[in-house]
């Protein structure tokens, strides 16, 4: 039985200092703190969230809109970008039916024209897609399905008390009809090896997601196991008909918090392929605002991009282009006035290869007043 417990918070958003190059979030919040879908795996378990009682105690953050609102109001420096609420919880866990939490948040959000990326197990985002609509014609919204498996007797063990799989898709399929505007796709997320990482349930997901409309698949081989989150996952899986897999995937870790290298390396090229396979990007489309920034985050997102995908194609990471595309986003002018003024240089992490790898896309958008897109080299 799960308790819920009010308690008011003095923050309600959070600033990230970049960026990620996964969700494209410049901030994040919580409408909640505990997760009732109490997936066995979960990292928000793990120490570092500081959370009690993680499943079995929600807190719900009182008057979160209006402080939202009035954050909003207040800001004067605070440019709208790409918002992901619940890093450590589910936005749309059980609660959000009744109280509707979670939709109150969307509408200070739309009200204000930020743009959104909601990350989900649950089928209940449907609800929501009146508003989810109209932020993505005002600016950008993205809805992602966590899905790790499209088994429904093993994620009812994983995700005891999320939508089932079959559910996310139709989801999923419900928001690619009623309102294409939104982009729709799967966090493919973790991939618990050895219950998970086979041929055939790897292409299954893939599968299944294409099938109903998915644009964008993201995924990641393996999952953390970190302090407390481990040894609860550990705990369940040996009391479980799964228990076989505990030996074999701790001696996989060895006691370290990450899968190994080799076993991502692995498994990337396969997932990369599939994706190829079923003409599924790998990567969400950015939103680009229409100030400033919309060149920085351009090119920001080409560099990010296509270091991303060398790195799980050849397996060599490029550190100085993840850093050149990500500290581009904090770039205070225009690129392009950058450029003009053979400048290039003096960017953080702009180095000559760099250089030479953005000049042809800088040239041909200098000449041709900024009417060019660069879709075509980052899908």
């Amino acid at each position: 039985m799960v308790k819920y417990r009010y308690k008011e918070f003095k923050s309600v958003l959070n600033k990230l200092t970049y960026p990620d190059s996964w969700f494209w979030a410049r901030y994040t919040l919580n409408t909640y703190s505990g997760c009732a879908h109490a997936c066995t795996y979960c990292d928000a378990r793990s120490q570092r969230y500081y959370l009690e009682d993680f499943e079995n105690e929600v807190i719900i953050k009182t008057n979160f809109d209006k402080k939202l609102d009035q954050r909003f109001k207040r800001a004067r420096t605070l440019l709208p970008d790409i918002i992901a609420p619940g890093g450590v919880n589910d936005a749309y866990q059980p609660i959000e039916q009744k109280i509707e939490h979670s939709r109150k948040v969307l509408q200070v959000i739309a009200k204000h024209k930020f743009p959104i990326n909601i990350a989900t197990k649950s089928k209940l985002v449907v609800r929501d897609i009146d508003i989810l609509k109209e932020i993505a014609k005002e600016t950008w919204s993205t809805v992602g399905f966590s899905i790790s498996t499209v088994n429904e007797e093993l994620a009812n063990f994983l995700e005891p008390h999320s939508s089932n799989p079959s559910e996310r898709l139709k989801a999923l399929h419900t928001i690619k009809l009623k309102a294409p505007e939104i982009q729709v796709g799967i966090y493919f997320m973790p991939i618990i090896p050895f219950l998970e990482d086979d041929a055939v349930s790897l292409e299954d997901v893939i599968k299944q997601s294409k099938k109903v409309g998915a644009e964008f698949v993201l995924f990641a081989p393996g999952l953390t196991l970190r302090d407390a989150q481990a040894q609860f996952f550990i705990k369940k899986l040996k009391n479980s008909r799964y228990n076989d897999i505990v030996k074999p995937l701790l001696e996989l870790y060895k006691g370290h918090t990450n899968p190994p290298a080799y076993y991502v390396r692995k498994l990337n090229p396969t997932l990369y392929a599939l994706c190829q396979e079923y003409k599924l990007a790998v990567r969400v489309k950015r939103w680009i605002p229409n100030d400033y920034r919309k060149w920085n985050y351009k090119i920001s997102e080409l560099l990010l991009n296509k270091e991303y995908v060398d790195a799980i194609t050849t397996g060599k990471s490029n550190n100085n282009m993840k850093w050149a595309g990500l500290n581009l986003n904090n770039l205070d002018v225009s690129i392009i006035d950058v450029f003009k003024r053979d400048e290039l240089s003096k960017l953080k992490n702009f180095s000559k290869e760099i250089i030479e790898f953005v000049k042809p896309y800088l040239e041909k958008i200098n000449t041709t007043n900024e009417k060019i897109t660069l879709e075509r080299f980052i899908n």
